[in-house]
């Protein structure tokens, strides 16, 4: 059974469901086994939905026993819906049956995205079978700036302005169709992103993608290749701007979910891969 979570409820089970966050066989994304984020952060977070309008955190019980927490949220001007936790002790495949039955309801012409380890196999086998279209499956890891060492980048590696966001576009609209972060949001909101194109003459040969999270974590949304095929130089030197710029800026984390054919380069520059992720994605009819 869902049911939504008071304050009081709140501060009952939110030791408890933070103990399942840091468990990726129980938990949902985002990870709290990456090395950054905190218990603190994860109660602030939470704790955050009993004031937003578009937030609510549902109690999930079975036999009468609270198993864990589904915390969602939505954006109505763009239907879309994802869960901030999705942590469940032992029933998790019931509890997703109940939260699928739960958006039909409410949030019909919604798209919903979750996030998981594949440690979750419960999870992950349902979400498969119940005609959920696998949209993203990589590799997270995390760079811990500190111990890393700055590497050579050449001046064909550019950043990105509204000025001559052009570059930038022309090569992530080839990529974007499955992304919130289109090419647009990005534009609107680019004095919150930071990004570099690696160019020749004048071709844009990829580019790289990262926000500043929170002051000291740093968070690369995406590395686009020209053609879609894999460069490893490019893609080192894309890789290593940003994390220069991030350690240039006093960062102390990076974030990045890769791909299998880039996590040799990848833990070459100093990451520490924390597990594979996999993102689901269904309309909600």
């Amino acid at each position: 059974m869902l049911r939504s979570c008071t304050e009081q409820e709140f501060k009952q089970y939110a030791d408890f469901v933070y103990e399942l966050a840091l468990d990726p066989s129980r938990s949902s994304y985002p990870t709290y086994t990456d090395g950054i984020k905190t218990k603190e952060m994860f109660l602030e977070r939470a704790q955050s939905a009993f004031s937003k309008a578009t937030e609510e955190i549902l109690l999930f019980e079975y036999e009468e026993t609270v198993e864990g927490w589904i915390h969602y949220y939505f954006i109505p001007e763009d239907h879309y819906l994802s869960a901030v936790t999705f942590n469940i002790q032992t029933h998790m495949k019931q509890a997703l049956q109940e939260f699928l039955k739960f958006v039909q309801i409410r949030f019909k012409g919604y798209e919903l995205y979750l996030g998981f380890p594949t440690d979750n196999k419960n999870a992950v086998d349902f979400l498969s079978n119940h005609e959920f279209e696998c949209i993203e499956d990589d590799f997270n890891n995390t760079a811990f700036l500190e111990k890393y060492e700055p590497i050579p980048i050449s001046d064909s590696v550019i950043l990105i302005t509204k000025e001559n966001f052009n570059y930038f576009r022309t090569l992530h609209r080839t990529f974007e169709q499955d992304m919130y972060w289109n090419s647009d949001r990005i534009y609107a909101a680019l004095d919150k992103w930071i990004i570099f194109v690696k160019l020749r003459q004048d071709e844009v040969l990829g580019s790289v993608y990262l926000i500043d999270c929170d002051d000291d974590w740093f968070e690369i949304f995406g590395i686009d290749m020209k053609d879609e095929i894999f460069d490893s130089e490019v893609f080192y030197e894309l890789l290593g701007k940003a994390l220069n710029t991030a350690k240039e800026r006093n960062g102390k984390y990076m974030t990045f979910f890769c791909e299998k054919e880039q996590l040799e380069i990848v833990k070459k520059l100093g990451f520490q891969c924390i597990g594979e992720y996999v993102c689901y994605k269904k309309l909600i009819e």
